[in-house]
């Protein structure tokens, strides 16, 4: 689905992600990459398939769609080095034609990253600043960090709680990526238009929730 922000065409993509045309950038955040080695770490059985299939939507992302930058707006890792992230430096590898940028979130406590990857605490380009938390920005601030979501009510007493794109007059908020990953959920305000992610597709949700 395509929308206008801020003067600029965005393809927000089911996948969890937005893809610039004009900049040639896929934009994605909050990908928790390691969290379940964390938490088989501490005894709960957690299948490492989790993060090899989100890096495997990263990857058919790119095949698709050909951009020359990434940029990743913060958590990308969830904890300190495990086979996980190894997993993502062999993923670096094989596309190291791509410029590849992450935005630090708070769980991005790696001591060192490798040169394929710059890190920055947070990144203008314009009509845009990028960060993982909401930042006040002379530019539109589009962000991750919270994992938004969106209850959607049905008839009776029916309701699902779906993973959105959240969009304010001065701010947006990226979905979570990764899969493993839970939902904030958010109560948007009038004016401020909501795309929630539900079974392949994006779906304009804006008049339902105003």
């Amino acid at each position: 689905m395509e929308v206008k922000i801020s003067g600029e065409v965005l393809t927000l993509l089911p996948e969890r992600a937005i893809f610039w045309k004009k900049q040639q950038t896929l934009i994605l955040s909050d990908l928790h990459l390691g969290k379940a080695g964390h938490f088989r770490k501490h005894g709960i059985p957690v299948s490492r398939r989790i993060h090899l299939t989100d890096i495997q939507t990263l990857e058919a992302l790119i095949k698709r769609y050909n951009p020359k930058k990434v940029l990743l707006l913060g958590d990308l890792f969830h904890s300190f080095e495990n086979n996980e992230w190894q997993d993502f430096l062999n993923f670096l590898q094989v596309f190291d034609s791509i410029n590849f940028t992450l935005v630090e979130g708070n769980h991005d406590i790696l001591p060192e990253y490798p040169v394929a990857l710059a890190v920055t605490p947070h990144l203008e380009m314009e009509p845009f600043s990028f960060s993982h938390y909401q930042e006040p920005s002379s530019f539109y601030n589009i962000s991750g960090h919270i994992h938004p979501g969106v209850i959607v009510r049905g008839k009776g007493r029916q309701s699902i709680t779906l993973p959105c794109f959240y969009f304010t007059v001065d701010h947006g908020v990226l979905p979570a990526f990764g899969q493993f990953t839970g939902l904030k959920k958010i109560r948007p305000g009038k004016g401020d238009c909501v795309y929630g992610v539900a079974e392949g597709s994006v779906i304009d949700l804006t008049r339902i929730l105003g």
